[in-house]
């Protein structure tokens, strides 16, 4: 159910049926400098979606492992999260060798679903990306899902979600016709749990869309929502429609039923070279 990846993050309580109500710990904010390496970007010296998303996921995992939480850990507890949904909000994407401080901040959830703010700020703090993760805690074996009360057992207390808004988040398939692509699953796009991993998704969308939209523009906003896993060997049909003079939704169908759904947005045309000139 979603190109899942040893995960983030998020809430707790009872250590096991037995145990007293143990006390909790707030976890508090986590942040690292990366510099944007060269094989990170795309052909604009841009760092492409793709990378921006394996960096938001891979603050999660270095979150809780730096709490004690490790995926093994996580493995052996009967647990892993899945990625949900994604929504991704874009001022500039960093270029090449630029640094960055990563700030990650875990939610408490709603409903079932984990929420994870990452945001990446330059040296002079000016904030370039903001992403939000929605994040479902399952059964790493069946997949079923479990309700967030299971990873109580860490004892973590998660920041309050007020003002949160990735949960609501909704895409709708269009009515117009698309362009059909064809994609298979390879090794390459497979992840630790044979799936393809969440980041491969928006290489998949990007591929599908008019090269001088994403050189000549800035991607503005992305959203994402995994519906069903893609394993190897299976073909993604991919349906791309151009849904505004900005904007793109590209769906896709693997098997029986639908993978993905994703909605991309551009700036108008022109206005990248503007924006780097700012930079």
């Amino acid at each position: 159910m979603w190109g899942a990846t040893p995960g983030p993050p998020f809430q707790a309580a009872p250590a096991s049926r037995n145990d007293e109500r143990r006390a909790y710990r707030l976890i508090r904010e986590f942040e690292k400098w990366i510099e944007v390496t060269e094989p990170e970007c795309d052909l604009t010296h841009r760092m492409s979606l793709s990378n921006i998303m394996r960096h938001t996921q891979q603050m999660g995992s270095d979150h809780i492992a730096r709490e004690g939480i490790t995926y093994e850990r996580m493995q052996r507890d009967g647990m892993v999260f899945l990625v949900n949904k994604m929504l991704i909000t874009i001022k500039r994407r960093p270029i090449y060798a630029e640094r960055l401080r990563l700030i990650t901040v875990p939610r408490a959830p709603k409903g079932a679903q984990f929420i994870r703010d990452t945001y990446f700020d330059t040296k002079q703090g000016e904030r370039l990306v903001e992403t939000s993760i929605s994040w479902i805690l399952a059964d790493p074996c069946t997949h079923r899902i479990l309700r967030p009360a299971a990873f109580d057992i860490y004892g973590l207390e998660m920041f309050p979600n007020d003002g949160e808004y990735i949960t609501a988040y909704r895409i709708k398939k269009p009515d117009a016709a698309g362009v059909r692509h064809m994609r298979q699953i390879k090794y390459s796009d497979l992840d630790s749990n044979s799936h393809v991993n969440n980041a491969v998704y928006a290489d998949i969308v990007c591929d599908t869309l008019p090269l001088d939209w994403l050189v000549e523009r800035e991607i503005e906003r992305f959203g994402i929502v995994y519906q069903k896993e893609a394993v190897t060997g299976q073909v993604i049909e991919l349906d791309t429609v151009q849904i505004s003079q900005c904007a793109y939704y590209v769906g896709g169908m693997a098997g029986d039923g639908r993978c993905f759904e994703a909605e991309i947005n551009f700036t108008e045309k022109g206005e990248l070279q503007v924006k780097l000139r700012k930079k």
